[in-house]
């Protein structure tokens, strides 16, 4: 089976750039035999605070083929906090939000079957909510692990589940908060975890914790400066593709043509707040 994996499109009708790097991504992808595309989130621009923006970037994928499966992030449904009692990154997670989602969108988890794998995809804005929404995809997930035992699992996400491995505490709106976190590899720790793959960071990184690879797909859109954002794998945007077989998983980044590399810092026309963020950039230069 053959899998184009997109992230942060960060898609809106405001948001011109990065529709042009979404169109290059979607000429690749139709030009491969490829079964699926999937969408690991971040889908619009600020669909979180701005409910057009997610019907704006659900039209980006009118007539896309093949089928594409999605999963929300912060900037779809509003963010989890990173740890208890702490605010969220940015628009807690919103409900209605989800709604929305769903109308646009379709199923925020879900789970499908390839030769020698199941492959589940997890609604990471939930995790450390304490929201009902987080109670019932945690039973469902206990279902599905139940379904398929024999075969080998992957995970997809929003959000990495931590930096270096499951012993790290820190509270960081980038990764999985540490309690659900610690939750999810207990109940998968029952099934051969072979990878996670997550987007959020806007960076390329892979790592192999326990015998899982854990996977950073870049963002599609943009890459966010080294003084506002700490490098911890390779700034660069791309796509990934995944094939997977009976004997194995095979990653791949590519970076279609026509793909620009666009800097979060030029694109004030979709962020209004990187005007301050230039501005302190350049008093501290």
């Amino acid at each position: 089976m053959r899998i184009g994996i997109i992230a942060d499109t960060h898609l809106a009708d405001r948001a011109a750039a990065f529709r042009g790097n979404f169109e290059a991504v979607r000429a690749d992808f139709a030009a491969r035999a490829l079964d699926l595309i999937v969408h690991l989130g971040d889908i619009a621009a600020d669909g979180a605070t701005q409910g057009s923006d997610l019907a704006e970037a659900a039209a980006c994928f009118d007539g896309i083929s093949p089928r594409v499966l999605f999963l929300p992030g912060n900037h779809d449904i509003g963010d989890n906090p990173a740890a208890p009692g702490a605010p969220p990154g940015d628009h807690p997670f919103d409900p209605a939000r989800l709604a929305d989602y769903h109308r646009l969108f379709g199923a925020d988890r879900w789970s499908f079957v390839a030769p020698g794998w199941q492959v589940i995809g997890l609604n990471a804005q939930l995790l450390g909510t304490g929201s009902a929404e987080e109670e019932e995809q945690f039973a469902w997930l206990e279902r599905e692990l139940a379904t398929e035992p024999d075969l080998s699992l992957g995970l997809m996400l929003h959000k990495p589940l931590f930096r270096d491995g499951p012993a790290d505490t820190e509270a960081h709106v980038r990764y999985v908060p540490v309690a659900p976190r610690a939750r999810l590899l207990a109940l998968t720790a029952r099934r051969d975890l072979r990878f996670v793959l997550s987007g959020h960071a806007h960076q390329s990184r892979r790592i192999t914790v326990a015998g899982a690879e854990h996977v950073w797909a870049p963002s599609a859109a943009f890459r966010i400066p080294d003084a506002i954002q700490e490098p911890i794998g390779a700034k660069r945007v791309g796509v990934l593709l995944l094939e997977l077989t009976g004997q194995g998983h095979r990653f791949e980044e590519i970076a279609p043509a026509g793909l620009v590399a666009h800097e979060l810092t030029d694109h004030a026309e979709v962020y209004p707040q990187v005007t301050a963020m230039r501005a302190r950039l350049s008093r501290s230069a």
